[in-house]
């Protein structure tokens, strides 16, 4: 230092930088604070100065900031078990957070992308009973589209929870889809620009270039692999794909509902629905959205748009991750079908038979576990006789080359359900609708 100061004629105290001089900002209760500007500024210092006097005051408190729980995430647990009290909570807290798939809650903090750690930041925060979440280096990391998608994702659920949410970042392309009551701009030096808005609820930026267009099976094919039952398709009659700037981000399968859905009683008249289905009915049989887009719209405007271009007065779907996450809520009416008796002795049988619970463990845990203790000569039997109750009557053909795959079939069939029904406002199936539905 002393060599600096003989060579530019300067000593210590003249070469000090002044970052905030006589700032003032006012965070009301459950604003969206988005501080900006060039890297260098002071945007993080501002924050952690803002989080230790926000602390002391009970409408703030408690603060969670992004720098603690990012130091105390434990590695290597699955994120399911790192929020919550259980299960359906963690899931519940996750799905806030927009991660909502089934792949994503089994990943370990370590293993997920840049977006999805800053999302289960947020859902660490909220799981920490925060009123007060602040976001340093929020989205810095990531390409446009995947900040985008998550600052609008992190910024809805914030106001869902009447928090206070401050996210400081370098990037300044996030006003749209941050929507802040309160703008920071922070400039090199002393300056500082401090805007209030009264912002009103807005759909995220990026639906506007999201295009809804005929597909086709290869298109699910891209995507197949991020959702969470089989793979394969059988009896398929259309397959719509949302596409962002070129890239396919959303696929949806209709198929023909060649088996009786449970929960069609409650809408349709049964002789009617048995009858008459085949034509007037299909079924989603598959819904998936890139992870990186979830949360931000992009299912409700898939199936908004291509359900009307189906040429049919009704569309159902059946899902058991429409009980934790309800995509299809504002578009189809529901029911939530719970397993029936039938189905539930039988997997008390299995229970008492093979020493392991069918519906709380994965179809391929329970195969392993029974070929290691039981044999996989018992499980093929047990599945001849009992196919007929999870499969409406229908008889197969069982085998060891076949038997993980049903007993897949069996534990889908026997886990609790939602049906849902979307109704064509098109007069021109007036008729239809008086004759199909229950009054």
């Amino acid at each position: 230092m002393g060599d600096v100061a003989e060579l530019m004629g300067l000593g210590l105290e003249e070469v000090k930088l002044p970052v905030f001089v006589n700032a003032t900002v006012e965070v009301e209760p459950g604003d969206v604070v988005y501080v900006t500007g060039e890297s260098g500024g002071g945007k993080s210092l501002l924050v952690r100065h803002l989080a230790s006097e926000m602390e002391k005051h009970p409408d703030f408190a408690p603060v969670v900031c992004s720098w603690d729980v990012v130091g105390r995430v434990r590695r290597g647990v699955p994120l399911v078990e790192l929020v919550g009290g259980g299960v359906r909570e963690a899931v519940e807290v996750l799905s806030a957070a927009g991660l909502s798939d089934v792949f994503t809650w089994f990943r370990s903090f370590e293993e997920l992308s840049d977006g999805q750690r800053m999302r289960f930041v947020f859902a660490k925060a909220l799981d920490m009973g925060a009123r007060t979440v602040i976001l340093d280096e929020f989205c810095s990391a990531l390409d446009r589209e995947t900040a985008k998608a998550t600052a609008y994702t992190v910024q809805k659920f914030a106001r869902k929870r009447g928090l206070t949410l401050i996210a400081s970042t370098a990037v300044d392309d996030l006003f749209e889809d941050l929507n802040p009551s309160l703008l920071i701009i922070k400039h090199f030096g002393p300056q500082m620009d401090v805007r209030r808005y009264t912002p009103a609820p807005r759909p995220c930026s990026l639906l506007r270039d999201v295009a809804v267009e005929e597909g086709g099976v290869d298109d699910w094919r891209l995507l197949a692999f991020l959702h969470y039952r089989g793979h394969r398709l059988g009896g398929v009659v259309r397959v719509f794909r949302a596409v962002l700037r070129g890239r396919v981000v959303g696929v949806v399968v209709y198929a023909t509902p060649y088996f009786m859905a449970p929960g069609h009683a409650e809408f349709f008249n049964p002789e009617w629905y048995r009858r008459m289905r085949f034509g007037y009915v299909l079924r989603i049989q598959r819904v998936v959205v890139h992870p990186s887009f979830r949360g931000i719209g992009v299912a409700r405007k898939l199936l908004a748009e291509s359900m009307p271009r189906l040429g049919v007065p009704f569309v159902e779907i059946l899902s058991s991750m429409e009980r934790l996450v309800p995509f299809t809520r504002g578009l189809m009416r529901s029911t939530v079908v719970e397993t029936s008796p039938e189905k539930a002795a039988k997997c008390e049988e299995f229970r008492r038979l093979f020493g392991i619970d069918l519906r709380r463990h994965g179809a391929a845990e329970v195969y392993e576990y029974v070929g290691r203790t039981a044999g996989l000569r018992r499980l093929v039997r047990w599945l001849e006789e009992s196919l007929p109750v999870f499969a409406q009557g229908r008889r197969t053909r069982v085998g060891r080359d076949n038997a993980a795959r049903l007993l897949r079939l069996v534990k889908s069939s026997a886990s609790p359900k939602v049906y849902g029904l979307w109704v064509s406002p098109d007069e021109r199936y007036a008729d239809v609708l008086a004759r199909a539905l229950r009054r």
